[in-house]
């Protein structure tokens, strides 16, 4: 990925349209990532359904067969492909994906950055073709959080630093593939008939959410027991599991979270520090909704490096 060239770039919108009001975000961002790789004006593309809402299910964009066409089509033309809201809806897409489509991304090997309900395409498109994706929320990109984005998709790496271990730290470091995204998503991605198949043992779960409680975080860890996810993944970052706010309301329901979540799996992580295998679990702050100063971008199918001081390296390439 080291030296990775961008010549064109579209804007999509394959799940919940954008307000109105985002139209200065939307536009400030395109001005960040053209110039930030020497790009005219004419070689941004915009979705036609960013702003639009459909007409049998307003939720949405467009009708599946309108939104699969479109992406489609930019995979086959555009470098870098920014989904610009989650919402609901990706997954219509995910669905109409076929194999000369991933066969294009294979070659073609375009960079993707989308953010909650894109964790189902970003994760169907690792899956399929082991092309390293990224997960950051398009619109939150500023020129604080620019400096970290566009290195990363030129291949170089960049850091973060987590915010406190859950447990021990690692031995020495921590080293694998990111996977993950919003959990909520990433567990419908893994629930069905045929299960995605990865080496767990090969990755490093990345997990954020938002307005979700305590019962359904327990649904959620059970559902990757059931995928036997946490038995075999190397180790989990785990980001806000609520929207982000500076209150004692955050503050309190995102402790209670990982407090429960260290209960619910206490017996895993014994029996695997008893096997030789530790679980390494690590909080961080900077990684959620609603969050904006120092927003962790995860390069999934890339590759991160954790410290046991905390310092979390990404890049693109192995």
């Amino acid at each position: 990925m080291t030296g990775r060239t961008i010549g064109r770039i579209s804007f999509i919108a394959p799940s919940t349209c954008l307000p109105r009001t985002s139209k200065s975000s939307l536009a400030r961002t395109a001005k960040l990532i053209s110039q930030g790789f020497g790009l005219a004006d004419t070689d941004v593309e915009y979705g036609r359904a960013l702003f639009s809402s459909d007409e049998r299910i307003d939720h949405i964009t467009a009708p599946t067969e309108e939104r699969s066409r479109e992406f489609k089509t930019v995979i086959r033309e555009s470098d870098l492909i920014v989904s610009v809201a989650g919402g609901t809806g990706a997954e219509d897409v995910a669905f109409k994906i076929d194999r000369k489509d991933y066969k294009v991304i294979r070659e073609r090997r375009p960079v993707f950055i989308g953010f909650s309900d894109f964790t189902f395409l970003l994760s169907e498109i690792y899956h399929h073709t082991r092309v390293p994706v990224i997960y950051f929320p398009s619109l939150k990109l500023g020129k604080g959080n620019s400096r970290k984005i566009l290195p990363l998709i030129r291949g170089e790496e960049i850091q973060y630093r987590g915010r406190r271990w859950l447990t021990p730290p690692p031995a020495r470091r921590l080293s694998g593939i990111p996977i993950g995204g919003n959990l909520s998503t990433f567990v419908n991605f893994l629930n069905r008939i045929d299960p995605p198949r990865f080496a767990w043992s090969r990755h490093i779960l990345f997990i954020e959410d938002i307005h979700i409680d305590v019962e359904d975080i327990h649904r959620l860890l059970a559902a990757l027991q059931r995928h036997n996810v946490l038995e075999k993944i190397r180790g989990i970052v785990i980001g806000s599991l609520y929207q982000y706010g500076k209150n004692h309301n955050y503050k309190k329901n995102q402790q209670d979270a990982l407090n429960f979540i260290l209960t619910y799996l206490h017996d895993l992580l014994r029996d695997r520090r008893r096997q030789g295998r530790p679980l390494p679990i690590l909080a961080a702050s900077n990684f959620g909704h609603n969050i904006t100063r120092d927003l962790m971008a995860v390069p999934i199918g890339g590759r991160a490096t954790i410290s046991r001081s905390k310092k979390i390296t990404f890049r693109m390439g192995s």
